[in-house]
Parts: C-alpha cells; structure tokens; sequence
C-alpha cells in the first residue's frame, strides 16, 4: 500500500468537498435555481465527506466524534485536536 498516494487522495478529496460545499453555497444564494440541482449538491458534498471520513479512518487519522460525516482532526500548537468544521477542541485522542 502506497502510503503517499493515499495522502495524495485524500488531500484532493478534501479539496474537491471544499470546492462542492462552496459551490452550493453561492448557488443557493442565487434567484430561480431548480430545487433539484441543490438537492444533488448537497448528496455530492456528503458523498465526498462520507469517502473522506472513509479513507481518513483507514488510514489511521483522527476523526471528530461529533461531526457526521466525521471530519478530520487538527492538532494546534499545544498538541491539542480541534475540528475545523464544528470548532470542538479536545484534550483527549479523538475517535
């Protein structure tokens, strides 16, 4: 197993979610746009988040246990992990 390439998908996965959740964002603020088109924005971003809490956990990262899809886990400079989506700081090792 290539241990590189793996970061490297999971890397752009992240990407990718951040460029759809944006997507739909600035659509959704738009007049006249098919409630449909949202509606499959939004499956695409969980899509994608749900196959980057997939790899990430196979990977062996830290996951947030409050975020579904899980999302990965930053450490700041004290050590400690904090999610960026829901801004949760945990002292302890995360799920």
């Amino acid at each position: 197993m290539d241990i590189d390439a793996l970061h490297s998908a999971l890397l752009s996965i992240t990407i990718a979610s951040d460029k759809l959740r944006n997507s739909r964002d600035k659509i959704g603020e738009l007049d006249n746009v098919p409630l449909n088109l949202c509606e499959l924005l939004d499956e695409a971003v969980n899509d994608v988040r749900m196959t980057k809490a997939t790899l990430a956990g196979g990977l062996g990262f830290s996951l947030c246990p409050r975020c579904w899809p899980a999302e990965l886990l930053t450490t700041d400079s004290k050590g400690r992990l904090s999610c960026p989506v829901c801004g949760e700081v945990s002292l302890k090792r995360a799920a």
